[in-house]
């Protein structure tokens, strides 16, 4: 049970440096962000790391529109944009050459195929254990030793209707692999926090009805819904420095100033929310502040910065990538109990 970097955007020098986040366990690959020549170099660093899992998504989710270096890669379909990619045929040649990628570059793991679609059907979902079930053959036939993951896109909405989560779990779990990559989308934009309730409840039953199957689930483009995720049994999450690196939607393509945001802020566990530089000394003589955020070693770092004026972005980034893997430990290991977090945090609010 781990947290994973999701690697987008200038992310690489916080997975190498040495640092308090060494608690991840692995890292989500992003060729959109990494020419091919980059990453293999990328990895080759990585391989010092003991026991760190290098999981590629081939991230085509929209390989008609926001692509950046991804057009470069060996694998992304030439004919994209007049191809009718609902033929078994395409897939399976696009499955081919990702492997062979993924061969040379030497990951670990790599995430099925998959697009957004325009609508989230339960043939859209049968389309993408097609899939699966070919790349697993594939990796059996040629004895690698890369681990496969099928990739679920998900659409948060969908899953507010009555029995909706159980039925796409119920398709998933017939994936031919143990493991299941889940992206949520069709949600608030970057940076508003997932609310609603009902969508909210149904990605958890959906992540319930995976795990009671016997799938390891790993939920990518996390943020603080990592506490609901961990209730309802995901094995792993993950999430990045950016903003749209913790919500997934098709702005995340764009460049960090557009879709992530260079803002510093506090993500603060006793609220269950991220804090702007004014909002924190409010917080703090309120008696506000968790023992998780003092205990945290970049928080002296916010705090001399909120004094001296300098910016302190950068360790905001890092602030909550030691919570996010701090969190789940606590969580894992019974030292937090999330619903009483919540309530206390619903208290803490209606107080201030």
């Amino acid at each position: 049970m781990a947290a994973y970097h999701q690697m987008g955007h200038h992310s690489r020098n916080l997975v190498l440096e040495e640092s308090d986040l060494v608690a991840y366990r692995g890292a989500i690959l992003s060729p959109v962000n990494e020419v091919q020549a980059d990453m293999a170099t990328f990895l080759e660093r990585l391989q010092a790391v003991p026991d760190f899992e290098t999981i590629f998504d081939p991230q085509l989710y929209y390989p008609r529109a926001e692509r950046e270096t991804l057009r470069h890669w060996p694998y992304f379909p030439r004919d994209v944009d007049t191809a009718d990619t609902a033929n078994d045929a395409w897939w399976r040649a696009l499955t081919d050459n990702l492997l062979t990628v993924c061969q040379t570059l030497g990951v670990k793991a790599i995430c099925t195929p998959a697009q957004v679609p325009t609508a989230y059907t339960n043939g859209y979902y049968a389309s993408c254990i097609h899939t699966a079930r070919y790349m697993h053959r594939q990796l059996q036939e040629t004895s690698s030793r890369i681990r496969g993951l099928q990739s679920a896109v998900v659409s948060l909405p969908d899953l507010a209707a009555e029995g909706r989560a159980l039925a796409i779990a119920s398709i998933i779990s017939q994936t031919p692999f143990d493991r299941v990559y889940v992206v949520f989308a069709g949600g608030p934009d970057p940076r508003r926090e997932l609310d609603n309730a009902d969508q909210l409840k149904g990605a958890m039953r959906m992540i319930a009805a995976l795990n009671e199957s016997g799938l390891r689930v790993l939920v990518g483009y996390t943020s603080t819904d990592v506490l609901l995720w961990k209730v309802a049994g995901a094995h792993d999450c993950a999430s990045g420095k950016f903003f749209n690196l913790r919500r997934f939607t098709g702005t995340r393509f764009e460049d960090p100033a557009g879709g992530g945001g260079q803002l510093g802020y506090l993500v603060e566990e006793n609220l269950v929310a991220f804090l702007r530089g004014g909002d924190i000394p409010r917080v703090d003589a309120q008696g506000m502040v968790s023992d998780a955020t003092r205990a945290n070693p970049y928080y002296a770092q916010i705090q001399e910065g909120l004094v001296t004026g300098d910016p302190w972005v950068a360790v905001s980034w890092r602030l909550f990538l030691y919570w996010f893997a701090e969190v789940q430990d606590r969580i894992e290991t019974g030292l937090l109990d999330v619903r009483t977090l919540l309530r206390e945090a619903e208290n803490r609010w209606t107080e201030l």
